[in-house]
Parts: C-alpha cells; structure tokens; sequence
C-alpha cells in the first residue's frame, strides 16, 4: 500500500438507497475503520445543499462546519468539491450546476470560500461543461467572489 495515499469519503445528496447524506452516516463509517490515519472527508457543496444542510447563507454555513466539526471533526475535511445545486434545500436531487447559476447562487459562494475554516484547503470545481459554460468561467467566478486576507 501507498503510505501516501489516502482515501476519502464523499458526502451524498440523500438520493433514494444512499449512505452518507448525514454527518452521522459518515461517522458510523469512519468509526469502523482501523487505519483512520489513511481516511480523510471530501464535501460536496451540490450534495450539501441537497441534503439540507444551508451552504448559501454565512449562518447556514457556519452552522453546518459547526455540526460537521462536532460530529466528525474539522480535521478529517480535507478537499471540498465546488459546485452549484439545481435542486432546491433538502431536495435530494445530485444534480451539479455552474457556480452562481443554481439555488445557492454567487452570494453563497462568496459565504462558504471566504470561510476563516476552509477557506486554505483545496477545493475542486465540478460543474458541467457546456454550452453556458465551462471549468475556466467557473474558476473567473470563483476567483471574482475570493476576498483576499483574513476572513
């Protein structure tokens, strides 16, 4: 085995027969594993939303880094998959849309990049590429709402 290498769960929408919408979920998971050294948390905005948890207001997204920390541990977060929802709060519906385009809307991505608490992890954007846009207009959004300093 690589001792680099390193396994992440992924957080889910709550779609129908799926684990790992909820924070318990994945710490049930994470609290059967041996080699809790070599596993880390990825979230996933799009899934976050979906499954309820407010990322579009800096309380809603204060609470919910507060209940992950709580639950599971801000330690254990180690990227976040950057992506705007075509679902409604709690719609359970994984469907990714480009940055500011869907329900948690540029405003809520200037809330959850400039959070003091993750705002220095390494964050993917995973939206679609398409005819409305691609990777290098999600990433000109995402750097147009980056507030430089401390936040």
């Amino acid at each position: 085995t690589n001792p680099k290498c390193m396994l992440l769960l992924e957080n889910m929408a709550g779609q129908k027969n799926s684990v790992g919408s909820r924070f318990e979920d994945i710490r049930r998971i994470l609290d059967k594993i041996s080699h809790i050294d070599k596993v880390g948390v990825c979230l996933d905005t799009c899934h976050l939303y979906a499954a309820g948890y407010d990322v579009k207001t800096k309380e809603g997204i204060e609470n919910t880094l507060n209940d992950f920390d709580s639950v599971i541990g801000l330690k254990m977060l180690k990227v976040v998959h950057l992506n705007d929802s075509v679902g409604e709060l709690g719609s359970h519906l994984d469907r990714h849309e480009h940055i500011g385009m869907g329900q948690i809307g540029k405003e809520g991505f200037k809330n959850f990049i400039n959070q003091r608490s993750i705002r220095n992890l390494p964050m993917i954007i995973e939206t679609p590429e398409d005819e409305r846009g691609d990777y290098a207009r999600d990433l000109a959004v995402l750097r147009s709402l980056y507030e430089s300093g401390d936040q």
